[in-house]
């Protein structure tokens, strides 16, 4: 069975009323960050959204303000965890470049995490064709292939606020100011099919 045909039986086991007894935790369709009122709007993520198209996942992440300039080196990150680790990232300033960068790598720890120790992801990607990222009002929306995407594999994410060293063929994080997630020690994982599935829920989205 071709993944587009998977992906039709997906779109229509989606109205099933089991789907909408899902739990706010269970849902996956939207990540809550809470307002942090010591980080400067562009950096305080207030939620991070999730919807399945015909031939993507797009996830938006939603901040309360923007950054049209001045300090650089802030970044907004989506992270994937599918089988390996991926970093998608974009300047959190809208006047740099909004081309999408790529890296697989070491996992993200929380941003609650204590430890000083810089991550380092060590393998730059070249984003396949469909990867892309796109400035929104207070944000920034990434669009991930489904023919990118391993549906016998789990499928995980999450997103972060971070400042971020880039060096020649890798990234290295050196701080990380805010988290949109359901927590790292206890995230919830899917297989890719199940996940989908569940973005496709009729039940409505919840919103802060």
């Amino acid at each position: 069975m071709n993944k587009r045909a998977l992906l039709l039986i997906v779109f229509m086991l989606a109205g099933i009323p089991p789907v909408l007894a899902m739990s706010n935790e269970d849902d996956p369709r939207i990540l809550i960050s809470y307002m942090d009122k010591a980080l400067t709007p562009e950096l305080d993520i207030l939620r991070v959204t999730a919807q399945a198209l015909p031939d993507s996942l797009v996830f938006q992440i939603k901040t309360r303000g923007e950054r049209t300039g001045g300090e650089s080196g802030d970044y907004l990150l989506l992270h994937i965890t599918h089988g390996k680790s991926y970093t998608l990232l974009v300047p959190v300033n809208k006047a740099e470049q909004d081309k999408i960068l790529m890296y697989e790598g070491a996992a993200i720890q929380s941003a609650h995490n204590t430890s000083s120790e810089p991550i380092k992801l060590s393998r730059k990607l070249d984003p396949q064709t469909g990867f892309s990222a796109q400035r929104i009002h207070h944000g920034v929306e990434f669009s991930v292939p489904l023919d990118w995407i391993d549906f016998g594999n789990d499928f995980g994410y999450d997103a972060y606020t971070a400042q971020v060293e880039i060096q020649d063929h890798a990234i290295q994080i050196n701080e990380l100011y805010d988290q949109a997630g359901k927590g790292r020690k206890e995230k919830k994982q899917y297989s890719a099919i199940t996940l989908i599935n569940k973005l496709c829920a009729t039940r409505r989205m919840t919103t802060n």
